[in-house]
């Protein structure tokens, strides 16, 4: 082992492991919120209710829905 290297390896890495951690933790969130949007939409299929938009009760559009299947407004109600 070189001097001053220790278990941590070369100095230059030394927030290396920081962000990947923070990056591994995001991904992480990200999947778990893509799942909980996944299950909801079919529940909505399930209940009948896939395709309509969750405040106003309008269909919403097929192009949207192929877009993003888990889609849960209308284009009039959504929030960018």
């Amino acid at each position: 082992m070189g001097q001053g290297m220790g278990r941590a390896g070369p100095p230059h890495s030394a927030g290396t492991d920081m962000d990947e951690t923070h990056t591994i933790g995001a991904t992480s969130i990200d999947r778990d919120e893509e799942l909980q949007r996944v299950e909801a939409a079919l529940k909505r299929l399930d209940r009948g209710q896939f395709g309509h938009c969750l405040y106003c009760g309008d269909r919403i559009d097929l192009e949207r829905l192929q877009h993003d299947p888990t889609v849960e407004s209308c284009d009039t109600c959504r929030e960018d």
